[in-house]
């Protein structure tokens, strides 16, 4: 089973996942979903091939099959040719990590309607967390979303901090399945257009460019490359285990940006000078900029 480095570990634990967006005020009655964010975990794999199927018929576990649509969030609007790539772990909690096989990992291309579908089986909780199957799913001209399902009735659902409401669902027997006990789940997702940087973000990037205090042991070091934005975390003492942590800045507005490594906003703070000192995440907390 994948598990996630002590650094890591400390900057999910500085976040804290975005606030939840009550489906009912968001497309309200029209079959429309909130663009419902989730952190990607350690387990991704790059290079997953394209299938329906992610195990063999005789792979241990419940069978289920998942489906649903990909939409445009503004509009409704089915997204064909959208890319999902998804993962889970097997009935032994543990992630194919390394295997020419890709194990319960795939991608799947979504129809002209915006509908997928694929086989595999309920995934079972391990350590503190639910029953879940991690989303990333890709779209030109759209922000990646990565987001997971979770499944009703597991009990880390209500101590698993980073579940949210709007993603946990029911399945049902699946009739039209011959596999024993098959069953039928439903997640849609939808997808926010890109935000493009504004016309004078490359001066503004490089006002937020410094390193802030993010933990007493970790600094985040952020540069500006043009019209990019990333961050990296330079981590002193007991957390540094010799990985490196870094990522990209998403714009969402200007002066604040998302981290969709760990599910997490960061705003530049500008003082009464009009000079940025401070970056402040979702979960309120201020970090200093120390230079």
């Amino acid at each position: 089973m994948a598990r996630t480095s002590p650094v890591r570990r400390r900057l999910i634990a500085g976040s804290l996942a975005l606030p939840f967006v009550p489906l009912a005020r968001v497309f309200a009655g029209n079959g429309c979903v909130a663009p419902v964010t989730n952190i990607i975990g350690p387990a991704y794999r790059k290079g997953a091939p394209f299938r329906t199927r992610l195990c063999a018929p005789d792979e241990p576990g419940t069978p289920l099959t998942m489906q649903g649509r990909i939409v445009d969030a503004a509009t409704c609007k089915p997204l064909a040719a959208a890319v999902l790539d998804v993962w889970q772990v097997n009935e032994a909690g543990d992630y194919d990590m390394d295997s020419d096989a890709f194990r319960l990992r795939g991608k799947i291309k979504a129809d002209a309607l915006g509908r997928y579908a694929f086989d595999t089986i309920v995934p079972v909780p391990y350590g503190r967390r639910p029953k879940h199957i991690h989303y990333l799913v890709t779209q030109p001209g759209y922000e990646s979303r990565i987001t997971q399902v979770y499944f009703e009735g597991d009990d880390r659902n209500a101590t698993d901090r980073y579940v949210k409401k709007e993603l946990i669902i029911a399945t049902t027997e699946h009739a039209g399945d011959p596999r024993t006990g098959a069953r039928l789940g439903t997640l849609d997702v939808a997808l926010e257009r890109e935000r493009p940087p504004e016309a004078d973000s490359e001066h503004t990037y490089r006002e937020y460019a410094g390193r802030y205090q993010f933990t007493p042991t970790i600094l985040l070091a952020v540069t500006a490359q043009g019209r990019r934005l990333f961050w990296h975390a330079d981590v002193h003492g007991d957390d540094d285990d010799g990985e490196p942590v870094d990522g990209e800045f998403m714009p969402r507005a200007k002066g604040r940006f998302f981290v969709p490594e760990y599910d997490f906003e960061v705003t530049f703070v500008r003082n009464e000078h009009g000079s940025v000192d401070h970056t402040l995440d979702s979960e309120g907390h201020l970090s200093k900029r120390i230079d």
